[in-house]
């Protein structure tokens, strides 16, 4: 005779086996447009849903059968062991006036958190080795924002790592303000991880004309590196991308997936495979808001750094509110490491893999974004 328990644990197994559609019926965008006009105010049409930025238009609504998935922009796993599938590097800002106290804030950077830097140069700016003094390169990332009169600091720079990390890789991109001289990039011994044509991604009316114009730059640089004697797959290595975060979650995380798509369509091209991973930097600006007021830029900071993580980004700088208030630089700091370490942004390769809207929204401006850049690279 069969027990109450197993008869009750044999009707839960029965319950579970069923479909769930007559419980949650399958829905589509047509149903959906249904109940959203029963619920519009008198005049108002559901065309007025439609949101619109940047030159995009996308739905309030999508259905499974809306979207097609684009693979090529999907996220791989981190390569990174101790960094989780979703990896980034917290890297703080400091702007170099004095060479010693930059070192001294670079230094309390990385001994509070931070896993690198980027040290925003002057023009004409030389001493490497006061800068650098007591930072392990091979294991601190250290990127640098420089100008196209480097050239002593780059030599400096190569003296420094020959002589301190001769047989490690220095973890190393230069993102270039203005025009950029290769010609001391190109001299530098092969490492690992060193990127010497970083592109300084400039904000553009669109999101779609700041990319194309970011991809034509970069390929820019690809050929006069190959002019300097570089083969493409070298040149294409020395490629990374710095670029800004806005206020708009979904378009900010969008574009830092079509840009990776878009770059490797690019290596395609040229038919080459890059020897190491594309790089992007993702920074946030600080950004005072009275309304938001205290800490307002906190709020802002931590919305830009989510959708950067989501996005994909590879490094991460936060910028505080006040660069002389200790509070808000630790803040700006530990914004990152608390998104990783408490909320576990890092536990997963691409989380927005599947969001119908991000999918969308991905192929909509990787097509804009190619058509422009296609018509850059004939003039």
């Amino acid at each position: 005779m069969q027990t109450k328990i197993q008869l009750e644990s044999r009707t839960k197994t029965e319950f579970v086996k069923q479909s769930v559609e007559h419980i949650f019926p399958a829905q589509s965008t047509q149903n959906w447009a249904t109940a959203a006009t029963s619920e519009l105010e008198k005049g108002s049409r559901l065309e007025d849903l439609r949101i619109r930025k940047e030159g995009l238009e996308w739905n309030p609504y999508y259905s499974a059968t809306d979207v097609e998935s684009w693979e090529a922009a999907r996220l791989p796993a981190s390569l990174e062991n101790f960094g989780g599938a979703r990896c980034w590097i917290n890297m703080p800002r400091v702007l170099v006036n004095d060479a010693s106290q930059a070192n001294a804030q670079a230094l309390e950077h990385l001994q509070n958190g931070a896993d690198g830097i980027v040290f925003d140069l002057p023009n004409e700016f030389e001493d490497a080795r006061k800068l650098l003094e007591g930072i392990e390169m091979p294991y601190s990332a250290t990127h640098f924002f420089v100008s196209g009169k480097s050239e002593r600091f780059l030599a400096s720079l190569h003296a420094f790592a020959d002589e301190k990390f001769a047989k490690e890789s220095i973890n190393t991109n230069l993102y270039w303000k203005g025009d950029p001289d290769f010609s001391q990039v190109v001299k530098l011994r092969k490492q690992t991880n060193f990127r010497g044509a970083g592109v300084l991604v400039a904000n553009k009316e669109t999101a779609a004309d700041q990319l194309a114009t970011a991809l034509q730059e970069a390929v820019a640089r690809v050929e006069r590196l190959k002019e300097l004697g570089l083969s493409a797959e070298d040149a294409t290595s020395h490629l990374s991308f710095s670029l800004q975060l806005g206020n708009d979650f979904f378009l900010e995380a969008v574009k830092l997936r079509v840009l990776r798509a878009l770059w490797n369509a690019v290596l395609v091209a040229y038919q080459v495979k890059a020897l190491k991973p594309l790089f992007i930097h993702a920074v946030s600006n600080a950004q005072v808001n009275t309304a938001f007021q205290p800490h307002g830029n906190l709020i802002k900071e931590t919305y830009a750094a989510m959708a950067a993580i989501m996005g994909g980004c590879d490094g991460l700088t936060l910028e505080p509110e006040d660069y002389t208030n200790s509070t808000m630089i630790r803040m700006a700091r530990n914004t990152s490491s608390v998104l990783r370490e408490e909320s576990f942004f890092s536990l997963v390769a691409d989380p927005l893999a599947g969001s119908y809207l991000v999918e969308q929204l991905t192929k909509e401006l990787a097509d804009e974004t190619w058509k422009k850049f296609q018509l850059l690279s004939k003039i």
